[in-house]
């Protein structure tokens, strides 16, 4: 299993300035002993948070991995963290374009407390109905199911190369048909859905 964290921000940094601290920071974090993957995320809408999601090959090397960039790199954070996370990975997809950057990101956020029963139904409508679907839509690249057992949430990670291949996703994942045992109530949508755009990405191992 891998684990990831989940960090977003209230603000990016100035764009004069954006470039070259993105890819010191990107450079640093890829060098971090457990690193697994990571995309970098600026909010399309102004109102929302950018975010960084970096994975991990254990939970150690995921809680460690803030304190290791610090050390790397002394000195104030270039963005005010919002919120900071750490999550399992008990579920991915690919998609048909898992081979592209992608260039477009939905972070669906799922608030807890969820019961055992809700996990369970959910990741198994990704991994029966909902990954089955995303494989055959062009432009989809990846996703994940991220599960926060302490907080009991959830938040689901799609990428895609485009933000027109993103809606493609989504109308793919409302358009599925629940399959035979599957419970409406258990299925609630997202409590937050926000739409980033890509502007750094390195493609997840395990």
């Amino acid at each position: 299993m891998l684990y990831a964290r989940l960090q977003t921000v209230r603000g990016m940094p100035d764009p004069a300035e954006a470039g070259p601290v993105e890819r010191e920071l990107l450079e640093i974090v890829a060098r971090h002993p457990g690193f697994a993957g990571l995309c970098l995320m600026a909010a399309v809408e102004d109102t929302a948070a950018g975010a960084l999601l970096t994975l991990w090959r254990t939970v150690e090397d995921a809680r460690l991995a803030a304190d290791r960039t610090a050390a790397a790199r002394p000195g104030p954070r270039p963005v005010e963290l919002a919120s900071d996370r750490i999550y399992q990975v008990p579920g991915g997809y690919a998609g048909p374009d898992s081979a592209r950057a992608p260039g477009a990101a939905v972070l669906l956020f799922f608030d807890g407390p969820r019961d055992v029963d809700w996990m369970d139904s959910a990741l198994f409508a990704q991994r029966e109905r909902i990954a089955p679907a995303l494989r055959t839509v062009p432009g989809f690249v990846q996703g994940f199911a991220l599960w926060d057992p302490e907080a009991r949430s959830c938040a689901v990670v799609n990428l895609a190369v485009s933000l027109e291949a993103l809606a493609r996703t989504e109308k793919a994942v409302n358009s599925t048909e629940l399959l035979p045992g599957e419970d409406p109530a258990l299925l609630s949508g997202p409590d937050r859905a926000v739409v980033h755009r890509v502007s750094g990405y390195v493609a997840a191992s395990r």
